[in-house]
């Protein structure tokens, strides 16, 4: 989704009570989503999503291409936005699994432990935390479409959509009876509100720029929304319009966020998902309380409630989940795998998440304005010892800001002619000493509740005579410090990625919302523009590979790991889709 990691907490959270190490493999790259995971099987007990028919497309006498009730696959929705025409047909389901009631036990409340200090927003069209996005937006905020379990775009609140020959005309056509946790009615027009809202400069949405190729939106009537784009955008359906991830197009009720006002509702949207936020009990600092939501089409959630505790402290997270405390932990820190593993009433699944981690440089002051102090940190990482030690081996090797899930694009350093960032630590200290940079001191910034990435760069750092100051900070002023660009190295990257346009604009794009760091160059542009314009995914890849190699060749970033998605949770947890770094709750259930 082309988010930034979770800046309270980095990617903590990740381990707890009993360990049932669930490996799960990536399958290979077919389409859009490169593939993305097999690791998104779901278990027998999925939730409604999860059970969606194979994907089902038809075409129209227009020629326009049509999602039926399965929906296009992801894959298709990123690499082309027509790319199913001339693809078989079949025959559509006349529900969606979404509308079909879930299957388990009702009734119960289910304790979340949530790896952050502080939540910064909840609004939609402002998160700026991937984790956020895809993890607990989707219990509040239901979206145009949705993932199924093997990451198909399937119908969420569209029931089906078109997609004109061109790729310059979407037509959604909207569920009828949808209604607001306030009761208010939705309907198309309310997509239009959410378009105007993001676009909006006074709410300064850093999703906006997925919409700004669409020249035109409009409701022809209570069930019809219909976008014209002036080019054609191929991963709009996924980065755009889904549930999690979609945020730009994400509707909220437009009579509760005008009551409410801008500064109140970043933390309280009013949605329409399956869980109703209980608006007086959210505390930032501690937590929020979602009650089950009677009005959901889909039928009514199975949890009578999720109440979202904060736990921002690793040991403390995989301690109450050991303990029974929790009944589940978003993500398990690995440093609690251990403890974990000889525990037999917890499971933690391990899936291949479709992330990316680097450390981020402030290129336009000293001493990382200079392309030579950056490279010396780049080769100074030996990214093996450095997983092995802060990750306890749970992360990939990454030499580019696309995850291996993306397999149609990925690149991996067996598959490189030549990384200007392998670890060379002679070369690193020749190049730290030229530039300057061992007189440097320069700054690091880090999450004060969790710091073992920034702990072990500091100490591989110290390996070629590099000393670095780090500045640990508690989450608001991490996170402020970061947007104003006030620092010369911070651990950044993203998860909950759609598609790796959703994170490599924001990154990378001149003006992108999280290119806080300032590394400008015209060539990005010119290769983000064109892979959002053409419907070609072998030349999306190729654009995205050429931009991974110029990064690697400036240093704009020094690139890590791929993290495993590793949420935990009591055997009695039932139902919980293995959607790579997203949680779809309707259909979990207590076992109890």
């Amino acid at each position: 989704m082309g988010e930034e990691i979770d800046r309270a907490a980095g990617l903590n959270g990740r381990l707890s009570r009993r360990v049932m190490l669930r490996g799960i493999a990536a399958v290979g790259a077919t389409g859009a989503l490169g593939g993305l995971l097999a690791a998104c099987g779901g278990s027998s007990s999925t939730p409604t999503t999860a059970a969606a028919t194979t994907a089902a497309t038809s075409t129209t006498a227009s020629g326009a291409t049509t999602a039926t009730s399965a929906a296009t696959t992801a894959a298709t929705a990123a690499s082309s936005p027509s790319s199913a025409k001339g693809s078989p047909t079949a025959a559509a389901a006349a529900t969606t699994a979404a509308t079909q009631a879930p299957a388990g036990k009702k009734g119960g409340t289910l304790t979340l432990g949530y790896n952050v200090q502080q939540l910064l927003q909840l609004d939609p069209a402002r998160i700026s935390t991937g984790r956020v996005a895809g993890e607990l937006l989707p219990q509040i905020c239901s979206a145009l479409v949705q993932f199924d379990d093997k990451l198909n775009v399937i119908p969420d609140l569209a029931q089906k959509w078109e997609v004109s020959d061109d790729g310059l005309t979407y037509t959604f056509h909207i569920r009828t009876g949808l209604k607001f946790h306030d009761d208010a009615p939705l309907s198309a027009q309310d997509f239009v509100y959410t378009y105007n809202r993001t676009l909006d400069p006074k709410l300064a949405s850093p999703h906006a720029n997925k919409l700004k190729s669409i020249t035109k939106a409009e409701a022809p009537d209570d069930q019809t929304f219909k976008l014209t784009f002036s080019a054609p955008f191929a991963p709009f359906l996924a980065t755009t319009c889904t549930r999690g991830p979609g945020r730009a197009l994400t509707p909220v009720s437009k009579t509760s966020t005008e009551k409410m006002g801008v500064d109140e509702s970043l933390l309280k949207p009013v949605g329409c998902g399956p869980f109703k936020l209980v608006l007086d009990s959210m505390q930032s600092q501690s937590g929020f309380t979602m009650e089950a939501f009677d009005g959901y089409y889909g039928g009514r959630p199975l949890l009578d409630k999720i109440v979202v505790k904060f736990i921002p402290e690793p040991a403390s997270q995989v301690n109450a989940l050991a303990a029974g405390d929790i009944d589940m932990m978003n993500e398990v820190p690995p440093q609690g795998v251990a403890q974990l593993q000889g525990n037999d009433k917890v499971v933690v699944e391990k899936i291949h998440g479709t992330n990316w981690i680097a450390v981020q440089f402030n290129t336009v002051r000293p001493p990382f304005n200079n392309q030579d102090a950056r490279m010396a940190v780049a080769k100074a990482i030996d990214r093996e010892k450095f997983i092995k030690t802060a990750r306890f081996g749970l992360a990939e090797v990454s030499v580019g800001a696309i995850a291996p899930a993306f397999g149609w694009a990925t690149q991996t350093e067996a598959t490189l002619t030549n990384n200007p960032e392998k670890f060379d630590q002679a070369a690193a200290k020749q190049l730290a000493e030229s530039s300057g940079l061992t007189k440097a001191k320069p700054i690091l910034i880090g999450s004060a509740s969790d710091h073992r990435d920034q702990d072990e760069l500091r100490n591989q750092l110290l390996q070629v005579g590099i000393q670095v100051d780090l500045q640990l900070l508690q989450a608001s002023d991490y996170n402020a410090r970061w947007q104003k660009g006030d620092y010369d190295m911070d651990i950044e990257g993203s998860v909950v990625d759609a598609d790796p346009d959703d994170n490599d604009y924001n990154f990378f794009y001149p003006d992108g919302p999280w290119n806080t760091g300032k590394w400008n160059r015209d060539q990005a542009k010119v290769l983000l523009d064109d892979e959002r314009a053409t419907t070609d995914q072998a030349k999306r890849a190729k654009d995205f590979q050429d931009l991974q190699d110029l990064a690697r060749k400036e240093a704009a970033f020094a690139f890590l790991y791929h993290a495993y998605f590793l949420p935990g949770y009591q055997s009695y947890v039932k139902g919980l889709p293995k959607v790579p770094e997203i949680f779809y709750m309707e259909g979990v259930w207590l076992d109890k």
